[in-house]
């Protein structure tokens, strides 16, 4: 059957052949691309090879945005995809459309057959209608980490765990850095502990989560400036993207406290012995999401957080007088005569 579609629209049969047109398209994108996945684009839609094109043009500083229909069902997968894209969810997406470089639009068609179709379309006033209503969309679209708090803590009961195991709480620590989406919040009491935490590899796992554009914070406590620059060193070497303060004053109790997406925390008791490792220093710790107790321990760390940088400013600014104390500097006053005189009056 003849074509009788215009020149600027194409309607056909998704095979592979159609499949290498749409790769193509993709890989000469020079802006962009905007997404319309449903839930079930998998089975529609080649997913290995078409996200693939899209993680590489991600890794090349294009902009890539995803609206789909986000589920508990599929929140490992999208933890995943989100490194790449911009993801907002919307609830019942029924539709497969990407829209690149916002000239070309790409739609999955499905049939009473089962079988999928393509419409490719660059007439651009279709797609700028197409891109307008993606944008408008765009801004009233959940964002993906507020839709993750709301499937992963927005149903769940207030809870108190007394936990005695070592081995259970740093495996514990361990996944909830991992699965934390947002912020983590650390306060060391000792630094002794720390560095016992880093041996374990959780100062890793923090860097690591600073990767995934997740904010860490960690506040600790040092006995002396030698012990203070010491720490620098290792963050500055080994953590750059973890914001630290320390402490001058020493803290009456001796917890470790973590605090994840401001949802769920960790008091840890400790008891610092020499030539220890992580696990033996560990003792009976609470695992919880009581709001209140959350609230508290936010409002103490940011007042720490606030306190230290003070205490750091007036290092600088003492090391700053000392600096120039000894050249014994005098007031000084200068004078100048300000006076023109007109071209006339100098002849």
């Amino acid at each position: 059957m003849p074509n009788n579609y215009p020149a600027d629209v194409e309607i056909n049969e998704l095979d592979s052949e159609v499949m290498e047109k749409i790769l193509k398209i993709i890989s000469k994108t020079t802006i962009g691309i905007d997404c319309f996945f449903n839930s079930d684009f998998s089975a529609v839609i080649d997913p290995e090879r078409l996200l693939l094109e899209l993680i590489h043009l991600r890794q090349s500083g294009l902009k890539l945005r995803l609206i789909t229909d986000i589920s508990m069902k599929d929140i490992s997968f999208y933890k995943e995809i989100v490194k790449y894209f911009d993801l907002r969810h919307l609830d019942l997406v029924a539709c497969n459309i990407i829209l690149v470089d916002r000239t070309e639009f790409l739609a999955y068609l499905s049939t009473a057959q089962n079988k999928t179709r393509l419409l490719h379309v660059s007439d651009q006033s279709f797609v700028s209608a197409q891109r307008f209503l993606f944008d408008s969309i765009w801004r009233i679209a959940l964002p993906f980490k507020e839709k993750i708090k709301e499937i992963e803590y927005g149903h769940e009961k207030s809870f108190t765990n007394n936990i005695t195991k070592p081995l259970e709480i740093l495996g514990l620590i361990r996944r909830s850095i991992t699965s934390s989406i947002e912020e983590i919040l650390v306060l060391f009491s000792e630094y002794e502990v720390l560095t016992y935490s880093e041996e374990a590899g959780i100062l890793n796992l923090l860097q690591d989560a600073t990767s995934r554009g997740i904010k860490v914070r960690v506040i600790v406590y040092s006995e002396n400036n030698k012990i203070k620059d010491k720490l620098k060193v290792i963050f500055n070497k080994k953590f750059p993207n973890v914001s630290v303060q320390y402490l001058q004053k020493a803290l009456q109790t001796k917890m470790t406290t973590m605090i994840f997406d401001r949802r769920t925390f960790l008091d840890i008791s400790t008891v610092v012995k020499s030539n220890q490792n992580f696990e033996r220093i560990i003792g009976p710790s609470v695992y919880s999401n009581n709001e209140i107790k959350i609230s508290s321990l936010i409002s103490i760390f940011e007042f720490l957080w606030i306190q230290s940088d003070i205490d750091n400013q007036k290092i600088i600014k003492e090391v700053y007088f000392q600096l120039f104390k000894g050249f014994n500097l005098q007031d000084e006053s200068y004078k100048r005569n300000w006076t023109f005189e007109t071209d006339k009056q100098q002849k």
